[in-house]
């Protein structure tokens, strides 16, 4: 993981990389056992060059002081791991939205990349990364099915309420966390191409189905227009997506909404 000297709250990192040492020492363990497990220890995305020579990665965050009994329980499978990663792990540093423009001023910091941080933007630009945001392994899988929509068109003033069944098809019980993301059609500005609307987090003993209820309003499908000062909603076709995580898209259905404020 990364030492204070390496990461704290009060400056900003210059590059993704674990100390060098960290690294080797990773490199040299693989050779002789190449069935090992590397837990990480940072408070922020970490470039990992041999992430594709390990059995896993637990990724554990900045813990507290309970860290290691977690650690213990998750590695020995008393608890199935069931988090999932509120942020996108880039390959690189030049590969971030930022890249360009971070830290090149004296005194002030421009952000040139809008709404387009994170997900929204490594989706949109179809970037390749390391791990998406809102992804996370388990010990048992789920297989989801039987997406539903209450209505095919609406108008901003209606709620859309999406159903889809989750299932436990393997032999651990586990929590699954059900990601809803709203996809625009054509549109007259920059939007995302997906934004994560809605979650949940079930748990499941093998075996068991769940039906998942969400609820989505006009913020669902909104973006903050500059010229009205306010939430607008754009005509359009929009895609409801289930996903895994913001890459990994299961299951869609589209709904036509229109809007009324002008």
């Amino acid at each position: 993981g990364l030492p204070d000297m390496m990461e704290a709250e009060g400056y900003d990192r210059k590059d993704m990389k674990l100390p060098a040492c960290q690294n080797k020492l990773i490199e040299e363990v693989i050779k002789v056992q190449p069935n090992t497990v590397v837990v990480l220890h940072n408070g922020s995305p970490v470039e990992v060059p041999w992430a594709d020579k390990t059995a896993a990665i637990l990724e554990m965050y900045l813990g507290g002081q309970g860290v290691g009994e977690a650690t213990d329980k998750l590695l020995y499978g008393e608890v199935n791991p069931s988090g999932r990663l509120a942020e996108t792990f880039p390959l690189r540093l030049e590969d971030t939205p930022c890249y360009l423009t971070y830290g090149k001023g004296v005194d002030e910091a421009v952000y040139s990349e809008g709404v387009f941080v994170g997900y929204r933007y490594y989706t949109s630009k179809k970037q390749e990364v390391l791990f998406p945001f809102g992804y996370g392994l388990s010990y048992t899988t789920f297989t989801y099915g039987n997406l539903k929509l209450d209505k095919s068109v609406m108008t901003d003033q209606e709620v859309l309420t999406v159903s889809v069944d989750v299932e436990n098809t393997g032999n651990r019980a586990g929590k699954e966390v059900v990601q809803i993301y709203v996809a625009p059609g054509e549109s007259e500005t920059a939007r995302p191409v997906k934004e994560l609307r809605a979650f949940d987090k079930i748990e499941l003993a093998p075996g068991e189905k769940k039906t998942v209820v969400f609820e989505l309003d006009a913020r669902a499908f909104a973006y903050w227009n500059t010229e009205l000062h306010d939430w607008f909603v754009e005509s359009g076709d929009y895609e409801i997506q289930v996903g895994k995580n913001a890459e990994e898209v299961l299951l869609s259905e589209s709904v036509q909404v229109e809007g009324t404020k002008k």
